[in-house]
């Protein structure tokens, strides 16, 4: 079954039933669904399906590569909404100009129902926006004029904020790499073994290397992903700290500066709750700076330091 919907000022439901009774096809009419709305909406996973069509794979794949965006829009020849879609929206100029980084791709319904399916497509136009976290974030079932269309646009893009980074990719360092260290394994493992350093980053600037075992940040001990990305989270780029590692070969602390690199990402959507310290090392500072400002202080206690 195939639902179509088509511009009211052009044609009427009568003249539509009965080109499709020519091509010796049945024909209802049933209401129009409503838009789903971006309120309303649930954001899901973008599926590419194993027998995904070459073309859409690849073109998929490139940009979850490059954490592009994208718009995927389902559409035939013979549907009047969707070649005016095509037409008066995706290809007017301040569209396409929105549409710079953003991977857009076609997808006939005749010649790939499989793939309409297993995006539940039950009737055209059906558009999907997918954000850079490869979620569905919105859908658009009708002809939409490019105005609002920009909008849906730009709310998939989100916007950007430029965030701190160290540039190097760390991981748990093995019971055996912590010992031969001298390191301490009570509870849990200390520090986060280097595995990769981004060229020209703030890691590499600072010199630390691959197999490095970073202990602290500033006064923080390093546990877990979670220490780094708390830490990163309350400091800005151009932030200049303390790092204290442990290089393969030796048992001894080494101890240098690191000035935070920056990044960009999209910025969290809505109302959000911004930890000003992270870990024990940065509560002095924090019980100092409220005692000043005569604040109370709200502390969240985890793991194994606590």
């Amino acid at each position: 079954m195939v639902t179509i919907t088509y511009d009211k000022k052009k044609t009427s439901a009568k003249k539509l039933a009965a080109v499709i009774a020519e091509l010796e096809y049945g024909v209802d009419e049933v209401p129009v669904k409503k838009v789903v709305s971006q309120e309303s909406f649930t954001p899901f996973p973008a599926p590419l399906p194993d027998d995904a069509p070459k073309i859409f794979a690849d073109a998929f794949k490139a940009a979850r590569a490059a954490n592009k965006p994208i718009v995927i829009d389902f559409w035939a020849t013979w549907c009047a909404p969707c070649v005016r879609l095509k037409k008066e929206t995706l290809e007017s100029p301040e569209v396409v100009s929105e549409l710079d980084g953003v991977e857009v791709i076609l997808v006939n319904l005749d010649e790939h129902p499989e793939l309409a399916k297993a995006y539940g497509v039950s009737s055209i136009p059906d558009v999907f926006f997918v954000d850079s976290q490869g979620k569905v974030v919105d859908r658009l079932k009708a002809f939409e004029e490019p105005g609002p269309f920009i909008k849906r646009l730009q709310e998939m893009k989100g916007k950007k904020e430029k965030v701190a980074t160290l540039g190097a990719t760390t991981a748990v360092p093995s019971v055996e790499y912590v010992r031969s260290l001298g390191l301490t394994n009570e509870v849990r493992v200390l520090g986060r073994l280097v595995t990769e350093v981004a060229p020209d980053s703030a890691a590499a600037n600072a010199g630390l290397k691959v197999d490095d075992v970073l202990l602290r940040l500033g006064n923080n001990a390093l546990y877990s992903a979670d220490d780094m990305a708390d830490f990163l989270s309350v400091s800005k780029p151009g932030d200049k700290v303390t790092l204290v590692f442990k290089r393969p070969g030796s048992s001894d602390e080494r101890e240098t500066s690191v000035t935070f690199g920056e990044v960009e990402q999209a910025a969290a959507s809505g109302p959000r709750f911004v930890w000003e310290f992270s870990g024990l090392g940065q509560l002095p500072q924090a019980l100092d700076e409220a005692r000043a400002k005569k604040m109370k202080v709200l502390v969240g206690l985890s793991g194994a330091e606590t």
